[in-house]
């Protein structure tokens, strides 16, 4: 085990680790912060910073981290090249009033202080540091896939997929609206849930069987990686619109270029290369899963959930959902149940 926790020459303290599995790292991370390990979990200390950090194995070879803190000093994480090839999955959400410096070999980051959505998979590989400071919120889960359950779970279509990470050593994605409400409810579960560990566990599953689908439709040739960075916030930025602009119409193509100071012809063509659909198509899809996400809440009525997203005639809401999952709003907890 690789573990250093020191002051550099910036005042970062720098936690250096190998990535092997999360059950060993949140072991080095409490070390590095001084906090105890309990059931594969730390409780951050007063001194340290507030929130926690959570290990789970689900399966042999395949483990997570769910992390949701802030810590009190400035901080240099550094993972260092790893003997063997993995796959890091990294979904976070950071919260900022400084900037963040990301590196990952020759690849230099700067994120400006302010909210960040990050998705990147990344090589093992690697050398890779994420440099923030205090008080930055930390949101986020992480999933590590070493090379044999790579090996024993994935299909040649995948195996081809990450035979192209070990050259480029790195995937960005942009994190859709899905994903985010699997991360809201994973970082947003009770203690007193009844089956909290299970609870979680399936929704990181689901996250990951997610990106598997995105992995196999993605044209390597015309990937994410070759849009630049500024025009990846500011996709990620007009993602962040359009999914909280369920209860008015949409914004249009015009305004969003204008928002986007990128031309019409541009954003459609960068948006639908990055999350697989048009800007409308996406829109009008997560609006709906939205609307369904409701009606399994038993909080409203179909009709309030209508107004609630900008519907002013109910006629209209049922068509555009029927048109989505091919029954009525009315038919969502029959269908559930079949």
């Amino acid at each position: 085990m690789h573990l250093m926790l020191k002051s550099t020459l910036s005042d970062h303290k720098n936690f250096c680790y190998k990535q092997t599995d999360y059950i060993q790292w949140i072991k080095e991370f409490a070390t590095a912060v001084d906090c105890k390990v309990k059931d594969n979990s730390i409780t951050l200390t007063e001194a340290a910073g507030k929130g926690t950090s959570s290990a789970y194995l689900l399966e042999k070879g395949c483990t997570a981290c769910v992390n949701d803190y802030y810590l009190n000093d400035d901080y240099l994480f550094t993972r260092e090249p790893s003997e063997n090839f993995g796959v890091i999955i990294y979904l976070y959400h950071f919260q900022t009033i400084s900037p963040i410096q990301y590196n990952l070999d020759d690849l230099s980051v700067l994120l400006n202080n302010g909210s960040h959505f990050s998705l990147r998979i990344t090589n093992a590989q690697t050398l890779q540091q994420l440099k923030f400071g205090k008080t930055t919120k930390v949101s986020g889960i992480s999933i590590f896939l070493d090379q044999e359950w790579i090996a024993k779970n994935l299909s040649h279509r995948l195996l081809e997929v990450f035979n192209y990470l070990q050259q480029i050593n790195y995937f960005k994605h942009l994190i859709d609206a899905k994903q985010q409400r699997l991360l809201n409810e994973i970082l947003n579960t009770q203690i007193s849930h009844p089956y909290r560990e299970v609870y979680i566990r399936s929704r990181i599953l689901r996250i990951l069987d997610k990106l598997f689908e995105n992995l196999l439709q993605r044209d390597i040739s015309d990937s994410p990686e070759r849009i630049g960075e500024d025009d990846f916030a500011t996709l990620q930025k007009i993602e962040l619109i359009l999914t909280k602009s369920y209860d008015q119409a949409f914004p249009g193509i015009e305004k969003l270029s204008r928002i986007s100071l990128m031309s019409e012809s541009k954003l459609k063509k960068l948006f639908k290369q990055s999350f697989g659909m048009g800007l409308y198509e996406y829109y009008q899809k997560n609006r709906m899963h939205m609307a369904k996400e409701l009606i399994l809440s038993g909080k409203y009525s179909i009709s309030e959930i209508g107004t609630k997203l900008g519907y002013q005639n109910l006629g209209n809401f049922s068509t555009a959902f029927r048109k989505e999952f091919n029954y009525l709003p009315s038919q969502v907890k029959i269908s559930i149940q079949i």
